[in-house]
């Protein structure tokens, strides 16, 4: 039965009056609710307004006490786990909009009644000014229930101004108890907001578009607007003047001698594991099958002397949110961690992970041909059961030490979560290492310093590329980095020596012992490390730098032995960049592979035959729909109306441990199980 709540009931039930009869104002703006509606009720609203400390505020009758209404309301941003039950970073967070539809609709029982409050949607900004997401649910007419999250700039947090929003989200619904309908939900990526619709086995995307079911579709439509993002139509991708290929030109015989080199997919337990080698299965299966067809491999000399490496699956903390999503895309566990195959597809019908693979074959380094690529031959697996070492750094020396390849001078080391074709920068990397002497030689991509603050390392070069100094994410570009509004990023595309890993050994045994995520990562110790060896002469000088990562050591002795020699290890290596201009995208995050998408959907992107061809047929240069398949795109348009850019992804499909029992019982996975 609903209930009309008077202002004495909240006075009594919230504690609104301290005991001297004043009004109690201890909330700040940012985070305190404000309440709204058709009813005239002065007394709640200057008891609320005094409370919160909020310029206006009406009521509406509630089935439930109004501190359990916002509670509900607040506390919707749900932070996804991960397979292990471990809580993620805040980039996977999601609103299950549906849910909240179904549970607020007889709560409000008239026109235009709403609940509003704020929600701070990126905690790891500064309480001073936290991005902030206005939100409120309405009920609109024709029984409509409306969901709405309106982000401004942190210093308009506290304002009620539309003309300074960041992002605007609403998601109209009629409520439904039918589970089987279509879901909608809000995911928020660092504060970055985006619109989500599941229906069957469809997940559409979208942070500046328009999704509408048809009349027989059913009662949605999600809307999304986002600052200085106004939809253009895509360009039409421009088809090579020769016909597609359609049969692979390398299926001639392979010398063995000169066939390229190995990868090694390092994976974490319980991190994707089945999913990646499905994914990989697939693509082996596509080549073989001549869906995919690469160009001829033309292998470099010396190829012997590399090892690549691929870290897939949660070894950075963002790589595990390339497959991060909503409840609905997660393999049907609320807040659980998305398991699809790997990672989502993009528009060419490649995984990020396949991109890399075809720019290796490129490059000449990894041969991707027909009846080339085999899993226990140019492909190997490497997990980690160990329950240490989880940082990208320390799990790539256990992966060094353990994947032993004849010949090896260096490792090559790639991300999962990135798109590129960075084929020359690729060869040039390869051809520096082999002089002789780069201690690490890092493929630099240059991008806008906005995009760059907090999200990726950044460097200064000197003369010769060498890497003279190097920032971790830093949230503000220091002096020296920065030129015409850009400066160069570490896309986490690099080789490292042998005597690079050989000298990291003897230093080692001084960093702190622990489990967990341990700090050993590249960007944020092993680089700084490497560096004050490659540039220092003084022994004394370069210990310091090394004290200010691995903290005070006890054997000091001991200590500048391992410095001495692992200088002597590195001799007159250097550590040194790679610069280029070919097509680059960081996909860490769920929004970063949305906008990836729509940079390949725009023509931004260079792309291989089989891929143009992909493309062609599974996007809406009109309307701004990026399927995954052409199958898929015709659904989509025939059950929904689109306006703006709108990405369209399979639901997620749950793969099975037996996937890996099998490579395991043929000893196909190098399996390191230490401090068990």
């Amino acid at each position: 039965m609903i209930q009309k709540i008077g202002a004495a009931n909240l006075i009594n039930a919230a504690g609104v009056f301290n005991k001297n009869n004043t009004v109690k104002s201890t909330v700040n703006y940012a985070t305190s609710p404000a309440f709204t509606g058709n009813y005239n009720a002065v007394d709640i609203a200057k008891a609320y307004q005094g409370m919160y400390g909020i310029q206006t505020a009406k009521t509406v009758s509630f089935g439930q006490s109004l501190s359990e209404a916002f509670s509900e309301l607040t506390t919707q941003m749900k932070t996804c786990t991960d397979e292990r039950g471990e809580k993620g970073e805040d980039v996977g967070s999601q609103v299950d909009v549906t849910g909240i539809v179904r549970k607020f609709a007889k709560e409000l029982p008239s026109e235009y009644d709403a609940i509003k409050t704020n929600i701070n949607i990126d905690p790891k900004q500064s309480k001073s000014s936290p991005i902030i997401a206005r939100t409120q649910i309405k009920k609109m007419p024709f029984d409509f229930i409306m969901y709405q999250m309106a982000v401004r700039p942190p210093e308009d947090a506290g304002t009620r101004r539309s003309d300074n929003l960041k992002q605007l989200i609403s998601i109209f619904q009629k409520p439904s108890s039918d589970k089987t309908a279509q879901n909608a939900y809000v995911l928020n990526t660092k504060g970055n907001l985006m619109a989500v619709i599941e229906d069957g086995d469809n997940v559409l995307l979208t942070n500046a578009g328009e999704i509408k079911t048809k009349a027989s579709r059913g009662h949605l439509y999600a809307h999304a607007i986002q600052r200085g993002n106004t939809f253009k139509p895509f360009k039409q991708p421009v088809m090579p003047e020769a016909p597609i290929r359609t049969e692979s030109v390398s299926d001639k015989p392979v010398d063995p001698n000169n066939n390229g080199t190995e990868i090694v997919i390092g994976m974490e337990e319980n991190r994707f594991v089945p999913e990646i080698i499905k994914s990989i299965e697939d693509f082996i299966e596509k080549i073989d099958k001549g869906e995919i067809v690469l160009g001829e491999f033309h292998p470099q000399e010396g190829a012997k002397n590399l090892q690549l490496a691929m870290l897939a699956g949660g070894f950075g903390s963002r790589a595990e949110y390339t497959n991060a999503s909503s409840s609905g895309i997660m393999h049907g566990e609320k807040n659980g961690a998305q398991s699809t195959k790997g990672v989502f597809r993009t528009a060419t019908g490649l995984t990020p992970m396949e991109t890399t693979f075809v720019s290796l074959h490129n490059a000449g380094l990894l041969n991707c041909s027909k009846g080339q690529l085999k899993i226990g031959g140019n492909i190997k697996f490497y997990l980690n059961k160990s329950g240490v070492n989880k940082g990208n750094g320390g799990f790539t020396v256990d992966l060094y030490n353990k994947m032993q390849r004849s010949g090896r001078k260096y490792l090559a080391i790639f991300p999962n979560d990135s798109m590129s074709r960075m084929t020359n920068a690729t060869r040039r990397m390869f051809e520096i290492m082999e002089q002789g002497n780069t201690a690490i030689a890092m493929i630099a991509k240059e991008v806008k310093s906005d995009d760059a603050k907090g999200n990726f390392g950044i460097m200064k070069l000197g003369a010769g590329d060498e890497i003279l100094e190097f920032k971790e994410k830093p949230k503000q570009i220091p002096a020296g980095y920065e030129k015409d509004g850009k400066c160069l990023t570490n896309t986490f595309q690099f080789s490292v020596s042998k005597e690079a890993f050989e000298a990291l050994s003897v230093i080692e045994p001084f960093f702190p012992a622990g489990k967990g995520k341990e700090p050993r990562d590249w960007s944020k110790t092993y680089i700084p490390i490497l560096m004050a060896l490659t540039q220092k002469s003084d022994i004394n000088e370069i210990a310091k730098d090394i004290t200010k990562v691995v903290g005070e050591v006890s054997d000091k002795t001991a200590f500048m032995n391992a410095v001495t020699s692992a200088k002597a290890i590195l001799g007159n290596q250097k550590i040194v960049a790679v610069p280029t201009d070919e097509p680059w995208a960081d996909c860490g995050t769920l929004n970063a592979l949305y906008h990836t998408t729509m940079q390949i959907a725009s023509g931004d992107f260079k792309l291989e035959d089989f891929e143009r061809r992909h493309v062609l047929n599974s996007i809406n240069t009109e309307t701004g729909l990026i399927a995954s398949t052409p199958e898929q795109k015709k659904f989509i348009e025939d059950n929904y109306s689109i306006k703006g850019e709108v990405m369209a992804v399979p639901k997620a499909v749950k793969v099975y441990p037996y996937v890996v029992n099998n490579y395991l019982k043929k000893g196909l996975i190098t399996v390191n199980e230490k401090d068990k």
